[in-house]
């Protein structure tokens, strides 16, 4: 049985709620954390309880925000000050996203609990995008202090600046908004003077009193249509200087011509006016133009939350504060508890505990240690660190991801390319129409030419191809939007139409299908470094699961420090695996000391070759062995492995350069098992219910890569491939026709990446995955990887139905307006529903379970 908290009435077992004794009306209340309780203590000391009667069965996020590791922020900074606080007539104001709002009732609160603070001079709210802009005396009371006060009911301020990205959306959308008001002023007034027109006509109305009538219509009409409609004038002229016909050029001929009609009848007192009806197109045409743009206003709200995130500042290792735009590469950060890393580098300290969920979304804190490579957008946990910085704030990964989801908002798919092209003929077969009805009913049928006139007004207007041309995009910003929620950035909208129109999927095995952290099962010593006699062989055995056993016994000082010296070199997922475990089960500080020089050479796909101590070194796979004549033998088996062909195996071999006899001598074997990734076994199933062909290329053995296909399904398969091979292999399908998508873990794939229609590295947003991928998963989950088909086609299907709905309206709304059963008022209504009909089906995708 579980008890909801009495503050975000989010449901608990009650032995881990807080209890608590209301001491005025001797409730018991539950608390889930201290951050409920205090934010229901503050709202019955500001008299606000109401709020919990708005809030209905809604829940609150307290605790998960209380919860989330947020980055530290300077509030009384001079950068802050200057990006985020503007200067308003000896005020202050500042931007930003209350985050936490589940329901009008979160943003009443914040409302009521601003307005109390006492230096507020003004606060607006935006009940639908959750922004706040508030204008406050700083003499009194500072920013700090404000979002404290948010912090302590449960939600959380994201401030932003209204000049980034938003600037020209917002001005965009406040003349829209501005236009949207007056069509509705004017429109309703125009109909009210309708009522008075048509109430005499049956009862008797003199000449005089409908001229003035018809001069307060036109007097409404004219802003509607030269104001409110001025963007439709300007694109339709542009459109006609490029030689395109669309959607403004359609809506402009039909009120302008109903407009000078009407103007007519009115000046001659022959037929009637039809101002309401150049009202009522406007009216409808800019209303579903502005649903259009506040869509795209909120999936532009994720850009704005990544910006704010960004750090404006740093520290330098003597303390001194910088701007991130000063930092150059080589300078040392230091940086405290719950700060953010401004830029990618290398961690000088010990050890560092980072927070990635800004990155990947992964929760758990992450250790770091000397000299590994740590990525800007983490948080400092727990202890300061200093770090070496390797790349500038503008080129480093956060700023990179701010980047790709700008810019893949515009970006455009093939079938949206399509589908403007039909739009355009589509409207010159409207006017074409149009014209032709008019001559029909005037000219054959002698209807006259007012009638005639409102049969072509209404061709054109019912049949206006805004549905069709915004089909395409308004899907498209919706599923970019979705699959960023959901850790995954599409670097271009195309991407979603490829990934569903996909025939091949290919993936790399190690780190991509398996967890790509191996692990060292057994060590089988041969001759040792030390040795320098090449008959005098020592076979030893460890395995690492083993009781009693010593690694001592396999290696000596001098092997294990070449052996670390060496491997610390490389950073394919096999060496670091081995040094780690080197590391792990070596504890004689000898091999910490450096010796020797190394050269050292990676051999592409098949392992390495160093130089030090007048050694020459090999390492890797059993065909490197094969190629520079090195005798082995393997007699692991007979010490309890039960097959060692599915272990991967990594060989070491050596010659001494001063030697006479110019062999390699093998040296030790080591052991490694990698495991099969969770989901990957139904991430396959997935992708063979969407008709895929799954192939899984890979530069291991034979026998390991077969393991792993027969345990996922998989039953096209190659191994032993280089690099080059695989994307030859890529190349291949793409010659042939097929449409490919290559799935890898970064390097090693580069040139596969690049060769496929679309790349997806799985890096966790690391610089790999954004330089060589099309489609970037953030957390490194095939969970993600299988959301971002399933985002694909779900985005791809729902541009059908909406091109569907747009062409199934246009065949049955052109023959009715034709035949004269709609009028353009009708038309106008119908035009619009079409168009709000394609919008709210594209909103579907925010509400689809993934």
């Amino acid at each position: 049985m579980h008890t909801p908290c009495t503050h975000c009435k989010q449901e608990y077992s009650k032995n881990v709620l807080k209890k608590v004794q209301d001491l005025d009306t001797n409730e018991t209340l539950y608390f889930c954390c201290n951050g409920c309780e205090l934010a229901y203590t503050l709202l019955k000391e500001c008299n606000l309880e109401s709020f919990y009667t708005k809030l209905g069965d809604n829940t609150l996020q307290t605790k998960a925000i209380q919860d989330s590791k947020q980055a530290h922020i300077n509030f009384d900074s001079i950068n802050f000050k200057q990006k985020y606080l503007r200067d308003i007539d000896g005020y202050k104001e500042v931007h930003f996203i209350i985050e936490g709002v589940v329901c009008a009732a979160c943003i009443w609160l914040n409302e009521q609990i601003l307005s109390k603070i006492k230096g507020v001079q003004d606060i607006k709210i935006n009940y639908t995008t959750h922004k706040v802009k508030i204008i406050f005396d700083d003499s009194v009371v500072t920013f700090k202090e404000i979002y404290n006060h948010i912090e302590r009911i449960g939600y959380k301020a994201i401030v932003y600046d209204p000049k980034d990205k938003e600037s020209k959306d917002t001005k965009r959308n406040r003349i829209y908004y501005i236009k949207l008001v007056v069509a509705i002023f004017c429109t309703m007034n125009v109909m009210w003077v309708n009522v008075g027109q048509y109430s005499g006509f049956f009862m008797g109305i003199d000449s005089i009193s409908v001229s003035i009538l018809n001069l307060a219509s036109f007097i409404l009409t004219t802003p509607i249509l030269f104001f409110c409609a001025s963007d439709f004038y300007v694109k339709a002229y542009k459109g006609l200087k490029n030689g395109v016909v669309g959607m403004e050029m359609l809506v402009i001929t039909g009120s302008s011509l109903v407009y000078c009609y009407s103007i007519y009848a009115w000046l001659s007192g022959n037929g009637h006016t039809y101002f309401e009806s150049v009202c009522m197109i406007i009216l409808f045409v800019l209303s579903a133009k502005f649903l259009e743009s506040l869509s795209q206003k909120f999936a532009n709200d994720n850009l704005l939350k990544l910006n704010a995130i960004l750090p404006l500042e740093a520290r330098l290792e003597n303390g001194d504060i910088i701007s991130v735009y000063d930092i150059k590469v080589g300078d040392r950060l230091l940086v405290l508890p719950g700060e953010m890393i401004a830029c990618d580098g290398i961690l000088c300290s010990e050890f560092g505990v980072l927070d990635y969920a800004n990155i990947s979304g992964e929760s758990l804190s992450i250790t770091k240690h000397f000299h590994d490579e740590i990525m800007a957008g983490s948080l400092a946990l727990e202890k300061p660190l200093v770090y070496e910085v390797k790349k500038i704030f503008q080129d480093s990964s956060i700023s990179k991801l701010a980047k790709l989801l700008g810019e893949s908002e515009f970006s455009t798919p093939k079938i949206a390319t399509t589908a403007f092209q039909i739009a355009g003929k589509f409207s010159k077969i409207v006017l074409l129409i149009a014209m032709l009805s008019f001559c029909y009913y005037y000219l054959i049928l002698a209807s006259g030419f007012e009638y005639s006139l409102l049969i072509a007004v209404s061709v054109i207007v019912i049949a206006c191809p805004c549905a069709l041309a915004i089909a395409t995009p308004i899907a498209s910003v919706v599923g970019l939007n979705v699959g960023f929620k959901n850790h995954i950035i599409y670097t271009k909208a195309d991407f979603l139409e490829s990934l569903a129109k996909s025939s091949h999927i290919v993936f790399d095995k190690t780190g991509t299908l398996t967890q790509g952290n191996m692990s060292v099962i057994a060590i089988q010593k041969f001759i040792p470094f030390h040795s320098h006699d090449i008959n005098k062989r020592d076979i030893k055995i460890y395995f690492d699961n083993k009781e009693n056993q010593n690694i001592e016994s396999i290696f000596c000082d001098y092997d294990i420090l070449l052996l670390q010296q060496i491997l610390k070199h490389n950073t394919h997922k096999i060496s670091i695996a081995i040094s780690q475990f080197l590391d792990k089960n070596y504890t004689n500080n000898i091999y910490k000391e450096k010796r020797g020089d190394i050269n050292f050479e990676l051999i592409s796909g098949k392992g390495f070759k160093t130089y030090i101590d007048n050694l020459e070194i090999i390492g890797g796979s059993e065909s490197l062995m094969q190629e520079n004549n090195v005798a082995f033998e393997c007699n692991i088996m007979q010490d309890g492995m039960q097959n060692k062909d599915s272990y991967i195996q990594f060989y070491i071999a050596y010659k001494d350069m001063n030697a006479t006899q110019d062999t390699y001598k093998l040296a030790y074997i080591f052991y490694l098992q990698d495991s099969i990734k969770d989901y990957a076994k139904n991430l396959i199933s997935m992708l063979k219910d969407y008709k895929k062909e799954i192939v899984m290329l890979s530069g291991d053995r034979e026998s390991v890569v077969k393991d792993v296909a027969k345990k996922l399904g998989i039953t096209n398969y190659y191994f032993s491939k280089t690099p080059l091979q695989k994307a030859e292999y890529i190349q291949g399908l793409v010659k042939e026709g097929k449409k490919v998508v290559m799935i890898g873990d970064g390097l090693n794939d580069s040139l596969s990446l690049k060769y496929a229609q679309v790349g997806i590295a799985m890096g966790s947003g690391s610089e790999i995955a954004l330089q060589y991928s099309d489609i970037v998963i953030l957390d490194d989950s095939l969970k993600s990887l299988a959301k971002s088909f399933r985002i694909a086609h779900k985005t791809l299907r729902i541009i059908h139905e909406n091109l569907f709905i747009s062409l199934l309206y246009n065949i049955c709304a052109i023959p009715l307006a034709t035949l004269g059963l709609v009028i353009p008022l009708f038309a106008a209504a119908f035009m619009s529903v079409s168009s709000l009909c394609v919008v709210l089906n594209s909103l579907r995708l925010y509400k689809n379970k993934l």
